[in-house]
């Protein structure tokens, strides 16, 4: 089977890379197939062709069914890759290859284009875009009051959310609920891009790194929720508090207001006679608020608590630590012992994909519209793990 020669339409292959836009460079990269090989497969006056098995591997890359390799290259439709600011800091930006940031888009098109077809099979009916209307001049104070209300981000709700992944599921479930479509992309490292923000005028779209955790996709909502009231498109991955984009310094004002308002840190600080910082304190805040610590130390720097220095120590501090948890969860995996950070799938699967498409998976396949190899499948879980997610979504619908 190895050797067997795939027969697939060479020009699909090659209108497919074009259209997505995805280099032979990248193929290279991610296949360990030299670049001049995948070069001759999507050169249509090369008789060369891939294996089967060299073939299933691209389509994996490329994100399509294997079947699509066959097909003629009109058969497919893949859409037009919308035009993105790119707001993004990176070092030597004009060598970047964004071969896997265009995949990552495509994906969020098409994940929001089967969530609207299938609510459309199964007349349930779509909320109509709704999106408040902000001065262009408002300062990042009045924009995160005008969040907190529109969306209905009541602080006391916040409060009560029992971990910061509940909060963000939370969050998520709100701004959808006002008809834009949340999801997250993957294979995309953070510092290539940590948020996507696509405006349309029927149903904008946000996407998240699926790497981040639950605290950090909250904060890139907020911040690509911004860029969607601006209405506006683009690519962002600076969600520090010293970005060198003006305009990404003010959504990450406005996120960290929507987050933790400065009147609601200040009655915290008050009510707890709060006079010395530490890792503890920091800690019990951002328990208190569901976010990271990470966002809580940027807060107190905005709110004149912290000088320069000290939020660079701190944020070093923050940095050390994650990373010597992620270590230790490595050490434990390879020692075969209990790993205190062990994934949970379904949760994954449920975090990764936008609460309407969940939505319309838990009822499609309650109808008998999808079965559970279909959820599986489009979920990226085993079978035997559909239970849970049936149990955790069913308690947002009721």
């Amino acid at each position: 089977m190895a050797g067997t020669t795939a027969l697939i339409n060479k020009a699909t292959l090659a209108s497919i890379c074009t259209k997505i836009g995805v280099t032979p460079a990248y193929l290279a990269q991610r296949t360990g197939f030299t670049e001049d090989k995948i070069s001759l497969w999507l050169s249509p006056s090369s008789q060369e062709l891939p294996t089967i098995i060299q073939a299933k591997k691209l389509a994996k890359i490329l994100h399509i069914p294997f079947a699509g390799l066959y097909m003629n290259a009109e058969q497919i439709d893949f859409g037009r890759l919308p035009t993105l600011r790119n707001l993004r800091t990176l070092p030597d930006a004009g060598s970047v290859d964004d071969s896997v940031l265009n995949i990552a888009v495509v994906d969020l098109i098409r994940a929001r284009d089967f969530w609207k077809a299938v609510s459309l099979d199964l007349s349930i009916d779509r909320v109509t875009l709704s999106l408040p209307d902000i001065a262009n001049d408002a300062t990042p104070a009045v924009y995160a009051e005008c969040i907190r209300r529109f969306f209905e981000l009541d602080l006391n709700a916040q409060y009560k959310c029992a971990s910061p992944r509940q909060f963000y599921l939370f969050v998520r479930r709100q701004i959808e609920a006002k008809g834009l479509f949340l999801h997250c992309f993957s294979d995309v490292p953070v510092e290539t891009a940590r948020g996507i923000a696509i405006y349309d005028e029927d149903t904008p779209i946000i996407g998240v790194n699926e790497k981040d955790r639950p605290p950090a996709k909250t904060f890139t909502i907020i911040h690509e929720l911004v860029h969607i009231l601006k209405r506006q498109s683009a690519m962002c991955n600076d969600m520090t508090a010293f970005s060198a984009q003006q305009e990404e310094v003010f959504c990450n004002a406005v996120a960290g207001e929507v987050l933790v308002p400065a009147a609601a840190l200040k009655a915290y600080f008050q009510a707890h006679n709060l006079t010395d910082i530490s890792l503890d304190s920091i800690k019990t805040i951002a328990d208190k608020f569901s976010i990271s610590r990470e966002v809580i130390v940027r807060r107190l720097f905005d709110t004149a608590r912290f000088s320069k220095d000290e939020y660079d120590t701190f944020a070093n501090e923050l940095q050390a630590s994650f990373e010597a948890e992620r270590e230790a969860s490595k050490i434990a995996q390879a020692e075969g012992r209990e790993d205190p950070y062990k994934r949970n799938m379904t949760r994954e699967a449920i975090d990764k994909t936008s609460s309407s498409m969940c939505k319309i998976l838990l009822l499609g396949f309650g109808e008998g519209y999808f079965t559970k190899q279909d959820v599986s499948g489009l979920l990226g879980i085993k079978e035997k793990h559909i239970p849970k997610f049936v149990t955790e979504v069913s308690k947002w619908i009721r």
